[in-house]
């Protein structure tokens, strides 16, 4: 049986990563190499690795991607405070998925990486 592993993202600029998930999102920082960032997701580990050349471009929602996605108990609050930070949402409100139960926001984060804020919610 498949177990889902550690969560894997590559950036050309590791610097603006670290600064990006460690300062603006607030995840702990467990282990620092020279090409590799880890972070601590409560469990799970979030690996940032270096890399020649950004994501390429592509339309959330309608090019094939995977995405990371960052659970919050109340996505109103959360959104606004990274917005407060720089971070540019790609959604200007969250929208809802009724047949998931969740309301989610998407945003770039270095390297042109899409992660989403999802909050669950009841119907």
């Amino acid at each position: 049986m498949l177990k889902l592993g550690p969560a894997l993202v590559m950036t050309p600029d590791l610097a603006a990563a670290l600064s990006f998930y460690r300062d603006v999102l607030g995840l702990s920082l467990s282990e620092q190499f020279e090409s590799q960032l880890v972070f601590d997701l409560g469990g799970r580990t979030l690996h940032v690795f270096a890399c020649a050349r950004p994501a390429p471009e592509a339309a959330h929602g309608a090019d094939g991607a995977s995405v990371i996605s960052f659970e919050v108990e109340a996505i109103g609050p959360v959104m606004a405070d990274l917005a407060a930070k720089g971070v540019e949402f790609l959604h200007a409100q969250p929208a809802w998925n009724a047949q998931a139960g969740l309301a989610y926001a998407a945003f770039r984060a270095p390297g042109g990486i899409v992660h989403e804020l999802v909050e669950r919610r009841r119907s």
